[in-house]
């Protein structure tokens, strides 16, 4: 009876739902005088501060979710341009905490059943009914793999005109899987007129695949 409330509990506190959930922030400023449009002539580069074997994977991605977001002349080798594209992709272990709740077992009653023996002694056995309780909480630390995809756009005279920056975080998910999810993720929500500084809390399809076999 006890394992089974244990089971009831564990459902109730972690949900039903088994898919992946991503959450990070985006935030990122443009200057208002850039004028930025589906007409302009974007090269896409690596920024030099980033590793050169991840930046050189992911830049083909970089510019397809450029022109998934309606950019017609993007590619690494745009000549004549009208903005520079630079990203870099990182990641780091950063710490959490989480609140845990504490259960106590507590007595909520009992029961008696008497019965007599082959030699008519009786006997009375006492069943206690027990359930679990939430008592307090608990803060208990974990690790979290965090990665970040920083993007500027330089006009022609090398000014900044944009620049964004996005996390995301998951303890279960590899740095590959999650690069991915920035680079289309970011460019999506992108505002390239206005500010920008925006949580957000997605869950993935169930389909969805966290983790790489490379990894």
């Amino acid at each position: 009876m006890k394992s089974l409330w244990g089971v009831i509990l564990l459902l109730v506190v972690t949900g039903c739902s088994s898919n992946v959930v991503l959450s990070g922030r985006q935030v990122s400023n443009v200057d208002p005088a850039a004028i930025i449009t589906p007409e302009s002539r974007i090269r896409v580069e690596a920024m030099s501060s980033g590793d050169s074997l991840t930046q050189k994977r992911y830049l083909p991605q970089v510019v397809q979710a450029f022109q998934a977001n309606g950019f017609h002349y993007v590619g690494p080798l745009m000549s004549k341009p009208d903005f520079i594209a630079r990203f870099e992709l990182s990641s780091q272990m950063v710490t959490r905490d989480e609140k845990a709740p504490i259960y106590k077992d507590i007595r909520t009653g009992r029961s008696t059943h008497c019965y007599k023996n082959k030699d008519g002694e009786h006997y009375c056995d006492t069943d206690y009914h027990v359930m679990p309780y939430v008592v307090g909480y608990e803060t208990i630390p974990y690790s979290v793999l965090e990665a970040t995809f920083r993007l500027e756009l330089v006009n022609q005279d090398n000014q900044v005109v944009l620049h964004s920056t996005s996390t995301v975080e998951n303890k279960d998910c590899s740095r590959w899987k999650l690069y991915e999810f920035l680079v289309s993720n970011s460019l999506q929500r992108l505002d390239l007129s206005a500010p920008l500084d925006q949580p957000f809390r997605i869950e993935m399809p169930e389909t969805y695949q966290c983790t790489d076999d490379q990894n």
